[in-house]
């Protein structure tokens, strides 16, 4: 059951990708799914932190829940969503993004879950 908690948004990619294969749902499920894949992957799947450290230009290593959230360290808690803000700091974002293949793997799904969910506005507002 752990597991399943850790990695539902997962299971979730599965259904959306399983949805598109299909064709014979309604947009509605096809937006559910892919905001919940996006959400998932930002706030809670399993990825590495990478927050600045103060030792020189190191990152933190400890583990943290998705890709926009940093680890149990106070400081690190929201370093990684303020750098979104500084476009110096979005190659130090997407370093960590790419870092571990969890990461890897909650980066991809993210970017599925947003690619369907904007395909699927256009294919809503094309048959409407």
């Amino acid at each position: 059951m752990k597991i399943l908690r850790r990695h539902w948004g997962l299971v979730a990619l599965v259904l959306l990708l399983t949805a598109w294969w299909t064709t014979q749902v309604g947009p509605g499920v096809l937006y559910l799914l892919s905001g919940a894949v996006v959400l998932w992957s930002l706030f809670q799947a399993p990825a590495w932190c990478g927050a600045a450290t103060r030792s020189r230009g190191g990152f933190c290593r400890n583990n943290s829940r998705g890709l926009l959230l940093g680890c149990h360290l106070r400081e690190h808690r929201w370093q990684k969503f303020k750098m979104l803000f500084y476009s110096s700091r979005w190659a130090a974002f997407s370093r960590g993004t790419w870092a571990t293949p969890s990461a890897k793997l909650a980066t991809v799904s993210g970017l599925i879950g947003s690619v369907s969910a904007i395909a699927t506005g256009i294919k809503d507002f094309v048959l409407s």
